[in-house]
């Protein structure tokens, strides 16, 4: 489970109500942004980086009819994104910190499968990082607020 320490939040919520609609969904948007930014870096430092160099080097995979196809391997650290989603309601701050197709063992890392054990690297970069992620979008929300004159 996983807890944080807030404070100020009415204080917050009175600036952001003083703003319009538009201004207050951007300076949100890039707080959020830096505190995605913020988990990113854990992640990197938390993800397994295997000692061999295999950053593009070409796998071939079987697929189940008995054809073969080449893909290119990447490594968990490189490619480890911050990344804007789409949302149904304009007004809502979306962003995500995802790992990359050409990183596609990063499931079977972080989950395990039948041949090896789970190392779970982004749950705990999400635990490690938690109030450092709140403190950065709190001071980043505040200067993007003092920027709007509030």
């Amino acid at each position: 489970m996983i807890t944080a320490n807030l404070r100020g939040l009415a204080a917050l919520q009175d600036r952001l109500e003083s703003l319009s609609k538009q201004e207050a969904t951007k300076a949100g948007q890039i707080a959020n942004r830096a505190g995605a930014a913020t988990l990113r870096k854990e992640a990197i430092t938390e993800a397994p980086n295997s000692p061999k160099t295999t950053e593009g080097e070409t796998r071939t995979r079987h697929n189940r009819g008995g054809t073969t196809r080449q893909e290119t391997h990447g490594k968990i650290v490189n490619n480890i994104k911050v990344k804007k989603l789409k949302s149904a309601d304009p007004t809502q701050v979306k962003n995500a910190v995802t790992i990359g197709s050409r990183a596609y063992h990063s499931s079977f890392v972080e989950f395990g499968s039948i041949h090896n054990a789970a190392d779970p690297f982004m749950i705990r970069a999400l635990t490690n990082s938690q109030q450092s992620i709140i403190d950065t979008i709190g001071k980043v929300l505040n200067k993007q607020l003092i920027k709007r004159g509030v």
